[in-house]
């Protein structure tokens, strides 16, 4: 096997990758030679043996290396770096992936347990992307139409064109609910949030272009507002049926009063 020189800066990424120093020290002991034993890597370590047992085992777990027999002796060999290593960050991704969707189902059961003054009123707040998903997972949870004020660039420039269709959009046309917009004509540039769909979409337009970089929606007793200042995106969300009412009757004051297309 090629021998591997170290240097800090590999010690320092591999630190990064989520190994521990005396890890490191065993993997790149075990990178220096084909075949290695326990008492081989006790003396390029100059670790303990219980240690590095203990350290064989995580590595093993990691994909990193494995146990070769020959001649009824048993070695430790390690892996080809350029496969194990991608294995071990695809093995990492699915694990965050995992915990990210373990992540959401957490928020929204722990949310839901949030109430202001004693009475039924929540109140959300989030910051960054888990927000936005939070707020698409509330819409379609209550299944009822959306009210919403602002500009389609704004939700895109937050949640994003792909994510917004393929978890918001399709889904909701799949339950039947209806959006009525009040927004600019911008809206039109994009057939994917514009174009006519049975009665599921209707919007009215102001005269002049939203330059607010916030959306307000209404939906099944909540009320929402997404803004996007300096690249940080913060959510709050109401869920009260008295504000929702007194947001939604103004709402319905402003459409009446708009030009309209469809």
């Amino acid at each position: 096997m090629v021998s591997i020189n170290v240097d800090i800066n590999m010690e320092k990424q591999l630190k990064e990758l989520g190994f521990e120093e005396k890890e490191i020290n065993v993997y790149l002991a075990c990178l220096q030679e084909e075949l290695n034993t326990p008492t081989s890597l006790v003396k390029h370590t100059g670790l303990k043996r219980a240690t590095i047992y203990f350290y064989l085992e995580k590595l093993k777990q990691k994909g990193l290396i494995a146990y070769e027999v020959k001649k009824s002796k048993k070695y430790i060999t390690a892996l080809s770096p350029k496969q194990s290593l991608k294995r071990y960050i695809q093995k990492k991704k699915e694990k965050i992936n995992q915990e990210e969707e373990i992540v959401r189902e957490l928020v929204f059961k722990l949310g839901n347990m949030i109430e202001k003054n004693g009475t039924n009123s929540k109140v959300y707040n989030y910051e960054g992307e888990e927000g936005s998903k939070f707020v698409i997972d509330k819409i379609l949870e209550v299944k009822k139409d959306i009210y919403w004020i602002g500009s389609i660039e704004t939700l895109l420039s937050i949640i994003g064109e792909k994510n917004l269709y393929r978890l918001l959009t399709v889904k909701r046309l799949k339950q039947g609910t209806t959006t009525y917009a009040i927004t600019d004509k911008r809206i039109l540039q994009y057939n994917k949030f514009s174009q006519m769909i049975g009665e599921q979409r209707y919007f009215r337009f102001l005269d002049k272009d939203f330059n607010i970089p916030a959306v307000l929606a209404l939906f099944g007793n909540n009320i929402c507002l997404i803004s996007k200042d300096n690249n940080t995106i913060k959510i709050v969300l109401i869920e009260d049926k008295l504000m929702f009412e007194i947001v939604h009757f103004l709402f319905e004051s402003m459409w009446v009063n708009l030009s309209k297309i469809w």
